[in-house]
Order: structure tokens, then C-alpha cells, then sequence
């Protein structure tokens, strides 16, 4: 008997069609019965700030898109980075 990813209740349908059946499998025995939230954002603050090193608020644009956080978040980050460098 073959098993179609129909006959797997609603998130699991889903990630089979989006990761495969061995990846669900892992997914489900992993976490089964747990509540899982994803952040909306992919990065840390930390990883951001180590991107942003060495970079200009004339970027802040281009970057923003790159990391998924508002360009006028970037520019304050930005601000900050430069006023610590300045400090130094």
C-alpha cells in the first residue's frame, strides 16, 4: 500500500509536498505535540550587527532587503555601529 501525502493530517500534508516525507518524519518525531512558532525573522540581532560592520547608511537600503528588517532599523543600527566606533 502506497502512502500519499493526502493521508497525513493538515501541517504535515504541507511539509511533505515542501520538504519530502523523510523530513516531515524527522520533523514530526522531533517535535510531535509541541507548539512551534517561527520568528519572522530568519537572523539574530548579533548576526545583523556583524553584517553591518564596515557599512554606510548610504547601504541601508540594499541591506534591508538583504536581512529582511525595515531600512530604518538598519539606519539606526547603522548610527549606533558608528557611534561606538567613534568612541573608541
Amino acid at each position: 500500500m502506497s502512502i500519499d501525502k493526502s493521508d497525513f493530517n493538515g501541517i504535515y500534508e504541507e511539509l511533505i509536498e515542501l520538504l519530502g516525507l523523510e523530513v516531515t518524519i524527522k520533523i514530526h518525531e522531533y517535535f510531535k505535540g509541541q507548539q512551534v512558532n517561527f520568528p519572522m525573522r530568519l537572523h539574530s540581532k548579533v548576526y545583523v550587527m556583524k553584517e553591518l560592520q564596515g557599512k554606510s547608511v548610504s547601504d541601508s537600503k540594499e541591506l534591508s532587503k538583504k536581512l529582511g528588517y525595515t531600512e530604518n532599523w538598519i539606519r539606526k543600527l547603522l548610527k549606533k555601529i558608528e557611534g561606538s566606533n567613534n568612541n573608541e
